[in-house]
């Protein structure tokens, strides 16, 4: 497939009951031979933060809950975006959600955490298959059969869905943290498919 067919898309991955979300990691970026930028999350939150925004003042206005839709309107959205730092770390939300991002040697992101306790974190150890791969397939992740196929580390027969790489979840309890991480996610992959394919040009990806 070629890389723009490769490359993530939100409405590809819905978050359903406020937290539930999939995001696969296609196996190409996990090659030991990639140099990924170390600093490439962090270079990218504060496009995160504003696509975050939108997303959820967009989303806010399709809340049937009011008690839920006045909590993200005061605490979320009131203020509009903020940036601050926090021991050289982006923040937002007057410093509650942090870029805490950690890479492995390659400078692939294992984990993107905005808060640990208060947003969440998604993470991704390699060595532990339980952590590490999952079965993705609708209506949490909605590809075609072919990008199934790319993103398959393993697949069944007459199975809809594939054994994929993707990030586990700590802590996410609320929309918007959900919201900030699968966008962030999302955001980075794709950015770090852009990357790893320059860099094998001849190899492809």
């Amino acid at each position: 497939m070629r890389l723009d067919q490769l490359l993530l898309r939100k409405e590809e991955l819905p978050i359903l009951n406020d937290t539930r979300f999939t995001v696969p990691i296609h196996p190409g970026l996990l090659r030991k031979e990639n140099s990924i930028d170390p600093n490439l999350a962090q270079r990218l939150f504060p496009q995160a933060a504003q696509e975050w925004y939108a997303d959820l003042q967009a989303y806010t206005e399709t809340v049937q809950d009011e008690g839920k839709q006045k909590w993200y309107k005061e605490v979320f959205l009131k203020e509009g975006i903020q940036f601050g730092t926090h021991y050289e770390r982006q923040t937002i939300l007057e410093g509650t959600w942090e870029d805490l991002v950690q890479t492995d040697k390659i400078g692939f992101a294992h984990v993107l955490s905005i808060n640990r306790n208060a947003g969440g974190s998604l993470y991704f150890n390699e060595g532990d298959m339980f952590s590490c791969n999952g079965y993705i397939s609708p209506p949490l992740v909605n590809f075609t059969p072919e990008k199934f196929d790319a993103y398959a580390v393993h697949k069944f027969p007459d199975c809809e869905g594939v054994v994929a790489h993707a990030y586990g979840h700590h802590n996410i309890d609320y929309y918007p943290g959900a919201l900030f991480l699968r966008n962030w996610a999302i955001l980075y992959l794709n950015e770090a498919m852009k990357e790893v394919v320059k860099q094998n040009v001849a190899k492809g990806f």
